[in-house]
């Protein structure tokens, strides 16, 4: 692939993140190759940071943030003309144990970044899997800051068990953790904002006074997952005002619309290509599992054609 004025999709490098609480699933559930032996707990597959962007691949060094500074409404879309950062973050999240219980802030309660809604969608469920998210019904802020950081506070947590394939919604606010054994994949606002109140022990920094202010108090109607409802041939998924992701089996060639706005291509098992009209000057790009394909706006749809099996996740900005 060349880059040019003309946009054509981009294969995207990722950045791999050890963990205390990760571990070596991604291999085994994505194909991805990790170095060496450590814990990985995640690897950012779409990311815009000011410690480094995703880089393209095959791309001479460049990286998202040098196409959203030279052209953003031509590959975000209109109404994202003049914004200085991709507004995504996605992951790959490896928790082999348990990550801390944490919450993040809304846009009006952050400091020096934005909020952070975030979305999962389970990929692996191992024999312990389990996902925390809420208090458990009855308990009130007063309780859960009385009980913090002791061991107390695990007995006020919701916590469920998910399955393959199900999505969870995590709005800016609520108490939530992951793991232990699971993986998944995580949509996010481009935010590096976390605040802990407990870490099962381990010794790192808590930030109960922030997380307490951020709170959020979950309901009982709250449900723990998102029903999957039917569209075009896949799923959706997720549907928030600043992301949303549908669910393809792909097991004939089809074409999936950019809709005049950026979309994200995370393969989730299997393989294939992915082609679009370029007059015969570019070929269709092969892709496989663990893959992340960043579409231009500008670009009306691809075409997908299956090697097999497989699965992609087609991630969108929201409505706002």
């Amino acid at each position: 692939m060349t880059l040019s004025t003309r946009k054509t999709p981009c294969l995207l490098e990722r950045r791999i993140v050890p963990k205390v609480w990760g571990g070596r699933d991604l291999e085994r559930v994505l194909g991805i190759e990790l170095p060496g032996d450590e814990a990985v707990g995640e690897t950012w597959e779409v990311f815009d940071r000011p410690d480094g962007a995703s880089r393209i691949r095959d791309g001479g060094g460049r990286t998202i943030a040098d196409l959203v500074r030279e052209d953003a409404a031509g590959w975000l879309g209109a109404r994202f003309r003049g914004v200085d950062r991709f507004p995504l973050l996605v992951k790959f999240i490896d928790a082999r144990k348990a990550l801390s219980v944490q919450l993040h802030p809304d846009d009006e309660r952050a400091v020096d970044d934005s909020g952070k809604h975030e979305a999962w969608v389970v990929l692996d469920v191992g024999a312990d899997g389990r996902i925390i998210r809420g208090l458990l019904p009855g308990v009130s802020t007063d309780e859960f800051a009385a009980a913090i950081p002791g061991p107390e506070v695990e007995k006020l947590l919701h916590a469920f068990r998910p399955e393959v394939g199900q999505a969870v919604m995590v709005p800016a606010g609520t108490v939530h953790a992951i793991g232990p054994d699971i993986v998944l994949f995580e949509v996010q606002q481009n935010s590096d904002l976390t605040y802990r109140v407990y870490d099962w022990g381990r010794p790192r920094e808590l930030h109960v006074d922030q997380a307490l202010a951020a709170l959020r108090e979950t309901t009982e109607d709250e449900a723990d997952t998102i029903a999957p409802t039917p569209c075009e041939g896949g799923d959706w998924l997720i549907r928030h005002e600043l992301f949303s992701v549908r669910r393809y089996d792909v097991d004939a060639p089809r074409s999936l619309p950019s809709e005049g706005e950026f979309k994200i291509l995370s393969v989730i098992a299997g393989q294939g290509t992915v082609g679009w009209r370029s007059g015969g000057d570019d070929p269709p790009l092969f892709v496989r599992s663990g893959d992340t394909m960043l579409v231009p706006a500008d670009l009306d749809e691809v075409f997908l054609s299956p090697v097999g099996q497989f699965r992609v996740l087609w991630t969108a900005p929201g409505t706002r």
